[in-house]
């Protein structure tokens, strides 16, 4: 089964993202620390739904690490903040959604499609 990780610091949008992916194994992290950690240790991800505002490491950190560690890997950037939606592009990410989800159907579909489904 295809693993996929949220990095978010709302319990509620892990466990909706988790709900709505449950045709996949869902890793969760609270903050970014623990989820370098999980990335360190966990060599089957192929892909990070990452919040860009988070405690201690925050997205754009995550993603910088992504970029040098493991730069084959898949990410979905999700935040409140529409500007860094729409900014998305600049740190080379194709997939961002804005929060609270409007659509999570759009999203779902757009994951299984990251994901080749």
């Amino acid at each position: 089964m295809d693993k996929i990780l949220i990095i978010d610091d709302n319990s509620c949008i892990r466990s909706m993202l988790k709900f709505l992916l449950n045709e996949y194994e869902v890793l969760e992290a609270k903050d970014g620390e623990t989820g370098v950690t999980i990335l360190k240790k966990e060599k089957e991800i192929k892909l990070v739904i990452t919040d860009y505002q988070l405690p201690g490491i925050d997205g754009l950190e995550i993603i910088k690490w992504l970029k040098v560690h493991q730069p084959e890997m898949a990410i979905v950037l999700i935040s409140a903040c529409t500007k860094i939606i729409v900014g998305a592009k600049k740190l080379e990410i194709e997939h961002a959604f804005p929060k609270p989800f409007q659509d999570t159907d759009h999203v779902l579909k757009e994951i299984n499609r990251i994901m080749g489904r």
